[in-house]
């Protein structure tokens, strides 16, 4: 007998599986825990998704979405690029990661013991390359690095970030990105005529040697 799908059961595993992962991470929660909070069973979980990864991947989605839609409304209205990068940054690697740390982690759990056979079920981090790509385009000076290769960088950072937060070992983010800006903002031909004035310095004379007489 074919099962008839519900909009409002997908939802409710939806839910259920965003608390689970929040609260106990990706390797603490079983889809059991999942169906029975969502008040159906395994069997009924499998023919709304097809594995754990895809369920996780489901709740992930919607929420990174809506981080960056809000991350790109909040930098559309910074007029300076400096401000609008260390915004960005700080929204990247600080505030949605702390927005829910719990499902944070859960993502990084998973994409660190996926089977490597497996593919991701969305294609979800080139959709977040793009977006943070168009928001770095109006931050960063042209030709100070490719806008793709910094976004690609800036989430591998955030990978990063979310592993130390759960260690405790956070830094001092606000540190960093303030140098990180220092060195974004420096255009190229700006640190090209430094080196060229370093170079003109004039060279201090050699001192004249004293003869000793014998």
């Amino acid at each position: 007998m074919v099962q008839v799908k519900k909009e409002s059961v997908r939802n409710a595993i939806l839910d259920s599986a965003r608390d689970r992962f929040s609260e106990r991470g990706y390797h603490g929660t079983t889809l059991q825990d999942i169906a029975q909070l969502a008040g159906t069973g395994v069997s009924s979980l499998y023919s709304y998704f097809p594995s754990k990864l895809h369920l996780l991947y489901a709740v992930i989605e919607p929420w990174q979405k809506e981080c960056y839609h809000r991350l790109e409304a909040q930098v559309r209205d910074i007029s300076d690029p400096r401000e609008k990068l260390r915004a960005i940054l700080l929204g990247i690697w600080r505030d949605i990661p702390k927005e829910n740390v719990g499902l944070a982690n859960a993502l990084m759990e998973a994409l660190a013991s996926a089977n490597l056979s497996e593919t991701k079920p969305l294609m979800l981090l080139p959709w977040i390359e793009q977006r943070l790509t168009r928001m770095l385009a109006d931050a960063v000076p042209g030709g100070t690095i490719e806008k793709g290769l910094l976004a690609n960088l800036i989430i591998m950072a955030q990978d990063g970030y979310i592993i130390h937060r759960r260690l405790g070992d956070l830094g001092d983010i606000e540190r960093l990105v303030d140098g990180v800006c220092n060195v974004l903002m420096t255009p190229p031909d700006a640190v090209a005529k430094k080196k060229v004035k370093a170079s003109k310095k004039p060279t201090p004379a050699p001192r004249a040697r004293r003869h000793r007489m014998a």
